[in-house]
């Protein structure tokens, strides 16, 4: 017995050592889930702002103390509902663009170009995941929200074509038009913003990262 672990240890040991650690882990992550170049769109770019939710704060909080202190509060509530890991993903049609939302992340719900604005948040289990979905409010999003938003009708459910805990609000306001889709997929729950994005396109998006989550 004590002769088969020590060699089960120094097998694990020379895994590691080459590279090949069996520890890694498998499955889906926050960052393979969050929306990638090839779903957008051609020429959108990817803004440095994006990461995982600790550089994504540790950079707010120099660029807009403001919004970090206000994105940290719900990371932190969303950890006490059971969230593990989050990242955040930013793309516009421009580098001043990714800029401008650094400085000034406030315009954003006035953005007259390409944007896409994506939280991928993956909680202990699907049943936590699942109330995320139903019951809270995460990153400031909910289904009560959009549900309630200017009016706006919403597609719920498989309609969606994102499976059944799922909602998505599209329509067009003066000179912007928006895609927003919230939906919870087994240990994962995305929240995924486009603005000026036609809707083909934006169908397309969210099509694609819920794939991912396999």
């Amino acid at each position: 017995m004590v002769k088969t672990t020590l060699f089960g240890l120094a097998a694990l040991l020379a895994a590691i050592a080459c590279g090949g650690s069996p520890l890694q882990p498998s499955g889906p992550t926050v960052s393979s889930v969050a929306v990638q170049s090839g779903d957008l769109p051609k020429g959108m770019v990817k803004c440095d702002l994006s990461g995982d939710i600790g550089s994504f704060l540790a950079k707010e909080k120099t660029q807009d103390p403001t919004s970090y202190n206000s994105i940290n509060t719900e990371w932190s509530d969303a950890k006490k509902s059971g969230a593990t890991a989050a990242y955040v993903a930013f793309f516009t049609d421009t580098q001043s663009h990714c800029s401008a939302i650094k400085t000034n992340g406030g315009d954003i719900g006035t953005a007259n170009y390409q944007l896409a604005i994506n939280f991928v948040i993956q909680f202990k289990d699907e049943a936590t995941a699942a109330k995320g979905y139903t019951n809270e409010s995460i990153f400031g999003f909910s289904t009560s929200q959009l549900k309630q938003t200017g009016g706006v009708p919403v597609v719920e459910g498989s309609a969606t074509g994102l499976g059944g805990n799922s909602i998505v609000l599209s329509a067009a306001a003066a000179s912007q038009s928006y895609y927003i889709a919230v939906w919870q997929k087994k240990s994962f729950m995305v929240i995924l913003a486009l603005l000026n994005v036609d809707s083909t396109a934006s169908k397309k998006v969210a099509t694609s990262e819920n794939s991912r989550i396999s």
